[in-house]
Parts: C-alpha cells; structure tokens; sequence
C-alpha cells in the first residue's frame, strides 16, 4: 500500500468522523427536542363548551377526562339522559380538539423523519397508529391484533 494510499483512506476516515459526529449531534437536539415534546404533551389540556353553555368538559393528552363542570341551570334544562348524552358529546368534542392538537405538535417530527417505528421494529405501534383519530364504534373481535405483544400488570395476568 502507498503512501497516497494511506493519506486517501484516512482522508476517508476523516470525513466518516465528521459525518457520525454531525450525525450524533442531530440525534443529540432532536432527543431534546422530543423530550420538550413529551412533556409539552404531557402538559396539554383541552376543553369544550356544550353549545348551550350548560357543559364544560377538560381532557388531559390521552383524553382522558380530568374536569366537568355543570351550569347551576342544566338540571332544569335537561332531562337526567339528555344531560347525559350533552356530557359525553361534548367530552367528544374535547377529546378530538386534544387529538388534533397532539397531531399538530407532532407534526415536524412525523413529517421530518418520513419513517416510523413500526419502519424499524416490525409489530410495535407507531405514531401514525398512536395518533390517527380512533372510532369507537368499530367493533373489536379480538382477531386484530393476535401477533402483537400485550403488557400485563401482575393483576391483568
């Protein structure tokens, strides 16, 4: 091997350097600014109003309802079982502003990267699934998702 040789290969490996250290710091900010996201997300609340105002609903990120508030006058407005569908429309409502709310912060991430999870390890749930708008009047036979790894708490087993 020449000299030149030599001089062109470490050349090589110069360049391979740099590329893996740049690469290492766009993963370095990129791990940050997914952990911002988490906790932004983590943080995030969103509300709606029944359209009489006699409803507010808040929803946590998973929407998972974490407040209700009642107008003093929707007990004589409403009848027990219209209340009732009220809340859980408007809890709707709730629910799906927080979805889309969660999409749009995760957007740049989603759009930038072009590839998911599921891209890299076969059978894991991805964003796209996470994230795609759930309707909950599709029924479940228990079929769907026979291959994929369920977790179990010590009394779920």
């Amino acid at each position: 091997m020449s000299a030149a040789d030599v001089g062109s290969m470490r050349g090589q490996v110069e360049v391979l350097r740099a590329q893996i250290d740049s690469m290492q710091d766009v993963l370095l900010e990129r791990t940050r600014s997914l952990a911002d996201l988490q906790e932004r997300i983590a943080r995030s609340r969103a509300s709606a109003r029944s359209s009489d105002g006699c409803v507010e609903i808040v929803v946590d990120a998973s929407g998972a309802i974490v407040g209700v508030t009642l107008a003093g006058s929707s007990y004589g407005k409403h009848s027990p079982a219209a209340l009732g569908n009220l809340i859980l429309d408007t809890a709707t409502s709730a629910a799906e502003d927080m979805r889309r709310q969660v999409a749009e912060m995760t957007k740049p991430f989603t759009e930038a990267a072009g590839i998911d999870l599921p891209d890299l390890v076969p059978g894991v749930l991805g964003l796209r699934e996470i994230l795609e708008p759930r309707l909950s009047s599709t029924p479940v036979t228990g079929d769907e998702h026979w291959d994929r790894t369920v977790l179990r708490s010590s009394g779920n087993v």
